[in-house]
């Protein structure tokens, strides 16, 4: 609880991460199954267990699980890992860093027990009794301290790319969180159309000041170091940085396109949803500039894989987004399985992809120890990415389907049950292919337990990420530095 040891606070997330991972997965697993046979449950635990488990109250566990648990879990690690490297120091304190594992564990515990329990302000992302609302504030204030004085106590004092992205994270979250959770209105919430506009501000958001920050600035030194290529362009890292800060913020109330909303706020969130694609852009650039003449080892590195899909991804959800943001296709995919596929190819398709990269490059510097086995690196690698594709391109095409027979059958409401029928088949492939991923992240935990426990001891002498100026733009591109 209280180690000083160096590399005990990122070890430690990561190891509760991906524990949560695995909860987080079967919960969401069950809830897609539950969509198949909705008597699954009902004809397999007893009656007092029933309750438990219906589907409304095991979709927040895994939201929140995975959200939380294992994403968050895995940023926090992995900052905990890059953070002081980038500044040639170590961590502030790695015994509050322990015990912010600990009080993680414990917050994490908490949501899935209440939630599980029935305990649910039906806020999205945002469905945790008050009291496990600022225990988790607590939980992101513990890891912005540490990791701000870990960043005051550098000796590098140039900040490369990846310590923008996550400290600005750190600052943003905590804000965010705070006026989507409402702190200061505890007894007297908002409430009707200006809490939706308030609740997806924060949905959204966390979205884009968290999850995707700290995922691209893992990225960013990711790339580099696996590829042994400078990174592209240091001046086009600052553009999307700074683009993300200014552009995200209004973009919420894309949500509710076509809802009981002012017009005026409808369109300035369509309007600063289409810019996103600015960053974006500057974001798939570098990356794949990065690359330049080092595709070749994405055959032999697994972690390069992931890195790689994960930036593929990326592409796709931010093509999506904006798209979706629109007026014309939000009338055809609101409230439909798109959406859902929408925000997976987000949360697991991209920023889970490259925690799996960051955790297999990080652990074998943090033990000292070789990843136990390369076949099962390969078999996570393709158990994910396939069964992930079945499962996005099953939820896209499912939305659209519902969409337009929706839109066909608005004269008719009794046809509505034809809607349900026709989703089976595309809720099955999307069950099979969470079964998939599942199976893939049993296999790296398995691996992951074994490499801590018997991998072949190494010695990993790995240097600090090059200064900002020295990461000069390929091809001789200087002036980027």
């Amino acid at each position: 609880m209280f180690s000083g040891k160096e590399g005990s606070t990122a070890r430690g997330f990561y190891y509760s991460a991906v524990a949560w991972m695995a909860f987080g997965m079967v919960v969401g697993l069950t809830a897609a199954l539950l969509m198949i046979w909705p008597d699954f449950i009902k004809n397999s635990v007893t009656e007092s267990l029933r309750q438990y488990l219906t589907f409304g109250r095991l979709r927040p566990v895994h939201t929140n699980v995975v959200m939380f648990g294992w994403l968050s879990g895995a940023y926090f690690g992995t900052m905990f890992y890059m953070l002081p490297r980038l500044g040639e120091t170590k961590v502030w304190s790695e015994k509050l860093g322990n015990f912010t594992v600990l009080w993680y564990n414990l917050t994490i515990a908490a949501h899935a027990v209440a939630l599980m329990a029935g305990y649910n302000t039906g806020r999205e992302y945002a469905e945790q009794p008050w009291p496990i609302k600022y225990a988790t504030a607590v939980m992101f204030l513990l890891v912005a301290l540490n990791l701000f004085m870990t960043a005051a106590r550098r000796k590098e004092r140039e900040l490369y790319v990846t310590q923008w992205y996550m400290l600005g994270a750190l600052i943003w979250t905590p804000i965010i969180y705070a006026i989507g959770n409402q702190f200061l209105l505890p007894t007297n919430p908002i409430s009707g159309v200006n809490d939706a506009v308030v609740n997806w501000f924060y949905g959204h958001n966390i979205l884009g000041y968290w999850f995707t920050p700290v995922g691209i600035g893992a990225l960013y030194y990711l790339l580099p170091k696996m590829t042994g290529n400078p990174l592209y362009s240091h001046r086009l890292s600052m553009i999307g940085f700074w683009t993300i800060a200014f552009v995200y913020g209004p973009t919420g109330a894309h949500h509710l396109i076509n809802g009981p909303v002012p017009q005026w706020l409808q369109t300035v969130a369509i309007a600063f949803s289409v810019s996103l694609i600015i960053p974006v852009w500057t974001v798939l650039t570098n990356f794949y500039g990065t690359m330049a003449g080092k595709w070749s080892l994405v055959r032999e590195s697994v972690p390069l894989k992931f890195a790689v899909a994960g930036a593929s991804f990326y592409f796709i959800t931010c093509f999506q987004g904006p798209m979706q943001a629109l007026r014309s296709v939000s009338a055809v995919t609101h409230f439909t399985d798109w959406v859902v596929g929408h925000a997976h190819i987000a949360l697991l398709g991209t920023f889970s992809f490259i925690m799996f990269a960051s955790i297999y490059y990080a652990l074998p510097r943090l033990t000292n120890r070789e990843i136990y086995s390369r076949p099962l690196q390969d078999w996570h690698f393709w158990l994910s990415f396939v069964g992930f594709s079945a499962f996005f391109i099953s939820l896209t095409v499912g939305g659209l389907v519902k969409g337009f027979m929706w839109a066909s059958t608005q004269s008719d409401p009794t046809q509505f049950i034809e809607v349900v029928r026709a989703m089976k088949p595309y809720y099955v492939v999307r069950a099979l292919g969470g079964a998939m991923i599942l199976s893939a992240q049993l296999l790296f935990i398995y691996n992951i337990y074994k490499t801590a426990t018997a991998g072949r001891e190494i010695r990993v002498g790995e240097t600090a990420m090059p200064r900002p100026a020295d990461l000069l733009a390929a091809g001789g591109a200087t002036s980027d530095a």
